[in-house]
């Protein structure tokens, strides 16, 4: 690959990012988060058998009978969209590639924290909100986690007590390395109920295998 080719793969995947993270692309991330969840956890799919329904609807992406309300725990006060613009616009400009020269991020890396605690937060706020307390009941609550120095989810730190009184039918978090089942009520998909607590990562428990 020369470097003409080069710098037109750096732009296309730049555009692409750009695409990805846009408001109109809201539906796809939210499906993608859905089958990331799946894949970690092992269960056998088709990746037609997600859907995503109109914005409007408390129910995010369809997957069975599953209905899952997506949420992500991000950086502390991210300017996600905008950076991806300013990469992209810098990025569109350079004629080679010495001539890119990428905006400095204006985010400071996050104090550490564990995945399971920012869960947790997140799980109870929402339950909290007037948006959810007519449809919490009949919603799975998944999380993705993009923070920096967030913890992987441990065995020993899973309790159902923590969620059990906040109203939603379950409770999961994936990100790149571990997809984990926190809490599934009685009514809650099979597929859930019998993955409920029994976290998985690329490769094992992070505290031994399952």
């Amino acid at each position: 690959m020369d470097e003409s080719e080069l710098l037109k793969s750096i732009k296309n995947s730049a555009l692409d990012d750009l695409v990805f993270f846009s408001n109109p692309s809201k539906p796809l991330r939210e499906r993608w988060v859905v089958l990331e969840f799946l894949k970690i956890i092992g269960l056998p799919f088709d990746e037609n058998e997600t859907n995503s329904l109109d914005q409007s609807s408390k129910t995010d992406v369809l997957f069975r009978d599953a209905r899952f309300q997506v949420k992500e725990i991000t950086n502390p006060n991210m300017l996600r969209g905008k950076e991806i613009k300013d990469k992209y616009n810098s990025i569109k400009k350079a004629k080679n590639i010495e001539g890119i020269v990428l905006p400095a991020s204006s985010q400071n890396l996050p104090p550490a924290a564990q995945m399971y605690d920012l869960v947790v937060k997140g799980a109870k706020q929402l339950s909290e909100s007037k948006t959810y307390m007519a449809s919490k009941n009949d919603l799975d609550l998944i999380f993705y986690i993009t923070r920096q120095r967030a913890s992987l989810v441990q065995r020993k730190e899973i309790c159902s007590l923590d969620f059990c009184k906040l109203g939603w039918r379950s409770v999961s978090c994936v990100n790149s390395k571990q997809a984990v089942v926190l809490f599934a009520a009685q009514d809650a998909p099979d597929f859930i109920k019998v993955n409920s607590q029994s976290g998985y990562n690329i490769d094992s428990w992070v505290n031994g295998a399952p």
